[in-house]
């Protein structure tokens, strides 16, 4: 019988994931004994001239999205006015407490460069010599604090050969730049690379997860988790992904979702792990 496997992967991108969301998080791992994802933002979240200059218009476009919670609604007004005003970095912010996760057994992964607003929003305008730096930049910060990741993620799932290519001259294990679809190697110009792309498996439409989407739209839990248990049900590999400063300060339906996963016969496992199962690296990495 092939074994069930689960991860859940977390995108670090905002200072109240840390501060609010992490611990959360943290408790129901420990009394679940589970093991969890967390890609890092090592940079700045917030860009105040990209929210009201040339940005503006996909600002309130984002605002409008009744598909998925806005950052200020993530954070409330004071909090966002006060970092999008200092618009202090989020991994290198709060090391101690990222470092309490790997200590716990948590994998940290790599989430973009070191502005995320700029790769969300402009990433395909982005000159491939600022891409490099600026993920080069990210990636010696991280090696600094938490030492080599195998993983890697890109902000709003931005991606393209580019970042591909990078990411095998750097030597990462894998990368999360995709939804839906089985494991593959990554490649550049039409030939495969020596890392995987790993997919998340279920989410909301566009990019937006799963638990998310379907709070903004309010519906019922029952339906969430008959939907839930279906993708479970179906297949023996799910990834699911949210982020800490909405699914993880929601602890009530984590912890129903953690244990519908474990009741479904599935062991929990993280992205690396993943990895290392494909055959991308040894497990002494």
């Amino acid at each position: 019988m092939t074994e069930r496997l689960f991860a859940f992967r977390w995108d670090v991108d905002h200072r109240v994931c840390a501060t609010d969301g992490i611990p959360k998080i943290r408790d129901v791992c420990r009394d679940f004994g589970v093991p969890n994802t967390f890609f890092v933002n090592m940079g700045r979240s917030t860009n105040l001239v990209e929210w009201i200059g040339a940005g503006a218009a996909r600002s309130k476009a984002k605002l409008a999205d009744r598909d998925a919670v806005h950052l200020i609604k993530k954070t409330g007004w004071p909090r966002f006015l006060i970092e999008t005003a200092l618009s202090r970095p989020v991994g290198l912010s709060f090391v101690p407490l990222l470092q309490s996760l790997q200590a716990e057994g948590h994998e940290l992964g790599l989430h973009g460069g070191m502005d995320h607003v700029i790769w969300s929003r402009r990433f395909h305008e982005l000159p491939d010599r600022t891409l490099q730096a600026d993920v080069e930049q990210s990636y010696r910060h991280f090696v600094r604090h938490f030492g080599t990741p195998a993983g890697f993620s890109s902000p709003g799932f931005y991606s393209d050969e580019r970042v591909m290519a990078l990411l095998d001259k750097l030597g990462f294990v894998y990368n999360g730049d995709a939804i839906g679809g089985e494991p593959a190697r990554a490649t550049v110009a039409g030939q495969a690379v020596g890392h995987w792309t790993i997919p998340v498996t279920l989410s909301g439409p566009r990019t937006i997860p799963f638990l998310e989407y379907h709070g903004a739209r309010g519906t019922p839990e029952t339906e969430v988790f008959r939907q839930l248990n279906q993708h479970l049900d179906e297949n023996e590999s799910v990834i699911l992904y949210g982020h800490p400063c909405y699914e993880g300060v929601r602890d009530r339906i984590l912890r129903q979702v953690f244990a519908t996963v474990l009741e479904r016969g599935f062991r929990f496992v993280t992205m690396q792990t993943l990895a290392e199962r494909l055959g991308a690296v040894s497990p002494t990495r």
